[in-house]
């Protein structure tokens, strides 16, 4: 038995499913080439190393060490061609005392690496002396060193050994390591093994990384390279090529983030490809109820109508999948060659047969699933109702809407009193799972919203003040069910839009307030002691642009006993008065009294608990609040007691001009004080980071919103086309009592601007809605989160909401105006 519906009249559906599975193999190869630049930098650190050999991670660990002596013994093996020994160990800049506490001083050591298509000067030369390093571009950045400077280092016992080395080499290259150099994530010091050692760098191997010649048994490799190392160091890893691939795939994490929000957003374009396919069937096989009427009369069963739906479903579904694989496979080639796509290369773009077989059959399933209501709508077609030639009615009764919006409420009631836990707990997670339900309760009471709305809009409209619009929401209410489903797809897309954007606007608007609870100094100068000079020091700093105002807080290092456990702490001496011009906020700072102390979560003090502090004054006993974002901070009044007239270091802390601290002003700020004993830690790389994160996602969000209102475009043009069609003799009606053409035309696209208008402004109170509740179950957990509503973005999308019922309904209306009146009359 033929197909009843042919490829031409099901165009909107094509459409639909073609840009849906374009996206969706777009998100695939995105994914697969992201995890292929993962494993090539994991491959690349490999080398062609058959057997990775590591020693072992506890420095107490019994046994011998991965030695010269091993490696020759391995290097000895049949079936090995080469054992390479790879040096790491990690050293601290060797910084006054008053800066041993602050962040970002400790280095790996390394060997010198070999320069390739990955591994490049970036200036200078390689060392290949005895007081000569090259270091990482990350750590010259970080110290603001260059060639020809002097890098100071010292290993991590210095301050328990008094003769613990000490070295100052000089810098004689800057390397921009690769993933076939790079074996930590900080900053990088290259020499020669002689030099690893006069700074005390740790000189037997860290790694061995065994090549076998070709041919040799791999396994049986790595068995026998187990039992000779383990036999020297019974904790060292040995692992096979592809295990270490594996481990250090998994430890680097690339552009997982945009490809997870491409592979969440995905399914939008799929919801809404079903909405418009299942529309695009339903109203053609209600025209085509004369044909099934006959084919049902000359003996043809149920099951052979249902079938002859799906197999057209299975035509479309396939050719589109097809289509829309080959487009959106397209479309990734060409973004990712560009090589501006997150750090993407053209040697990365990775093309999965598997993917692409898998988009071509999710694209075919989520056709032939929306195809099923149709297909069961065609079977119920009675032979002699479609004898008499009456169309099928795709409108719902009163009962049905009912019963459909009384469950839509009980699931949108259920899915609001989830969203109101998840606020209450600041789960996200909670409030995430209870708006799907809310929308899955809109969903089902979408039709009577329409129609309840519409209904609204032709009251306002009078039939003599606004007689084009009162005739458009009668026709628009006549058909209910079509209309909704038309409403629907734009519901969806403005829904999910509004919900992201209210959210990504919130968390933009928040950074600041969130950075300032986090971190409310914008800048600290460590390193300050009783001997600098520090009026100088306040010229220069000030004299930098971009700085606003400075003040100085003293640092006391004590002795800390809780629960009779005693160690060494470093705490704040803060007066609130005196810091309130300098910060961004005094948030957490509300309990600080004469005893009490403040500390962060990672001081791993019990909330409430009593803690004794003991200086070179004596001991004081205070009550502990846990405050994020200060550290440990104690009253100058407690301190006196604690530390009394004794000298003590200072933190210089700085107040940026600007919003935040901007990168160039914290890069002056470096080279403000570079020369002397200070470091200098700021906000602003942090910043930088989170706002292009913002930037990149609000992108993303906005291309696939794009292409599911396309995929709505379609839609919506079918189905206007179809109505049109349906109604040529009232058309024709209308255009012989006297009615013009550019009545008729105004009044498609009144139709069509009006459902768009209710579909969008629908999904935009739910959206929105959506949006704040997320947003206000993360500000607990990110304190400084307040609600923002992004209202040019909304206006904006709403505005293209309505675009799209404009240009969907603009061909159809310049058809129905066409119609002669002579022809509409005569229409059956």
């Amino acid at each position: 038995m033929p197909s009843l519906l042919d490829v031409r009249r099901t165009a909107a559906a094509l459409v639909a499913v073609a840009m849906s599975t374009a996206l969706i193999a777009f998100s695939f190869i995105v994914s697969n080439s992201f995890r292929t630049q993962v494993q090539t930098g994991a491959r690349l650190s490999v080398g062609d190393a058959s057997v990775v050999v590591q020693r072992a991670r506890s420095s107490h660990a019994s046994g011998g060490d991965l030695d010269d002596a091993l490696l020759n013994q391995v290097s000895g093996f049949d079936g090995v061609a080469s054992v390479r020994g790879v040096h790491w160990d990690v050293l601290h800049l060797d910084l006054p005392k008053q800066l041993r506490n602050t962040a970002n001083i400790s280095v790996s050591a390394q060997d010198v690496p070999a320069l390739s298509q990955f591994t490049t000067l970036s200036s200078g030369r390689l060392p290949t002396a005895t007081g000569e390093v090259a270091i990482s571009t990350e750590l010259a950045e970080q110290r603001g060193l260059s060639v020809g400077d002097t890098i100071r280092l010292t290993t991590d016992d210095a301050d328990e050994k008094a003769d613990a080395p000490h070295s100052a080499p000089t810098v004689v290259g800057i390397v921009s390591p690769g993933p076939d150099t790079e074996l930590a994530g900080i900053g990088t010091v290259y020499a020669t093994t002689d030099q690893l050692q006069a700074m005390g760098a740790n000189t037997t191997y860290y790694q061995l990384y065994v090549t076998a010649m070709p041919g040799t048994d791999t396994d049986a490799l790595t068995a026998k390279v187990e039992q000779t190392v383990h036999a020297a160091q019974p904790h060292a890893l040995v692992q096979d090529r592809e295990t270490v691939i594996s481990q250090r795939s998994q430890n680097q994490q690339g552009g997982t983030m945009l490809a997870g929000i491409l592979n969440v957003l995905a399914p939008v374009c799929a919801m809404v490809a079903i909405i418009v396919i299942a529309t695009t069937f339903s109203t053609l096989v209600a025209r085509q109820t004369r044909t099934i009427g006959l084919m049902r009369c000359i003996g043809t069963s149920r099951s052979q109508v249902m079938l002859a739906v799906l197999r057209t479903g299975l035509i479309t579904g396939l050719l589109g999948s097809v289509l829309g694989t080959a487009a959106g496979s397209g479309i990734a080639a060409a973004v990712i060659s560009s090589g501006r796509f997150a750090d993407l290369k053209a040697n990365q773009l990775t093309i999965s047969p598997a993917s692409l077989a898998l988009t071509i059959a999710l694209g075919t399933l989520v056709t032939l699933i929306a195809v099923l209501r149709p297909a069961r709508k065609a079977t119920r077609i009675s032979p002699l109702v479609a004898l008499t030639g009456q169309v099928a009615s795709v409108k719902q009764t009163g009962r049905a809407r009912r019963w459909a919006a009384a469950a839509g409420v009980v699931v949108a009631g259920a899915g609001a009193a989830v969203i109101a836990l998840g606020i209450q707990a600041s789960d996200l997670y909670i409030t995430a799972g209870g708006s799907a339900i809310v929308v899955l309760g809109a969903t089902l009471g979408l039709p009577l919203l329409v129609t309840v709305t519409i209904g609204l809009i032709g009251r306002v409209s009078s039939g003599t003040r606004l007689p084009v619009l009162h005739l458009a929401t009668r026709n628009l209410a006549r058909n209910s069910g079509r209309s909704a489903a038309a409403a629907a797809t734009l519901f969806v897309c403005v829904l999910v839009g509004s919900g992201l954007f209210v959210g990504l606007s919130s968390l933009n608007a928040s950074f600041e307030s969130i950075l300032g609870h986090s971190s409310p100094v914008d800048a600290r100068i460590f390193g300050v002691t009783p001997q600098s000079d520090t009026a100088r020091l306040t010229a220069r700093v000030k004299a930098v642009d971009g700085v606003k105002d400075v003040t100085y807080v003293p640092s006391l290092d004590l002795t800390q006993t809780v629960d009779g456990q005693t160690e060494e702490t470093t705490v704040d001496v803060i007066d609130i008065d005196a810091i309130d011009p300098i910060v961004r906020t005094t948030s957490g700072l509300e309990d600080l009294d004469d005893g009490t102390l403040i500390v962060g979560g990672i001081y791993r003090i019990p909330d409430g608990s009593k803690v004794t502090l003991t200086g070179a004054a004596g001991s004081i006993e205070l009550t502990a609040r846990v405050r994020e974002g200060w550290g440990g901070v104690i009253t100058p009044a407690a301190a006196q007691r604690i530390n009394g007239d004794a000298p003590t270091d200072t933190t210089m802390w700085v107040r940026s001009t600007g919003s935040t601290m901007t990168p160039a002003t914290e890069h002056a700020l470096h080279a403000a004080v570079r020369g002397q004993e200070l470091m200098v830690s700021g906000s602003a790389s942090g910043v930088e980071v989170m706002s292009a994160q913002i930037m990149k996602v609000a992108l993303i969000v906005c291309l696939v919103l794009g292409a599911a209102l396309v995929i709505a475009l379609s839609g919506l043009v079918n189905i206007t086309d179809v109505s049109v069609l349906e109604r040529v003799r009232e058309i024709g009606v209308l255009r012989a009592t006297g009615s013009s053409r550019q009545e008729i035309h105004r009044l498609i696209v009144t139709e069509g601007v009006l459902v768009a208008a209710v579909g969008g402004g629908l999904g935009l109170l739910v959206g929105t809605a959506l949006g704040v509740s997320e947003t206000l179950a993360m500000a607990k957990s990110a304190e400084g989160m307040t609600v923002h509503i992004p209202s040019l973005a909304l206006i904006g999308m709403f505005a293209a909401t309505l675009a799209v019922g404009l240009a969907a309904s603009v061909r159809p209306a310049g058809r129905a105006a066409s119609v002669p009146p002579v022809r509409a009359l005569s229409e059956e």
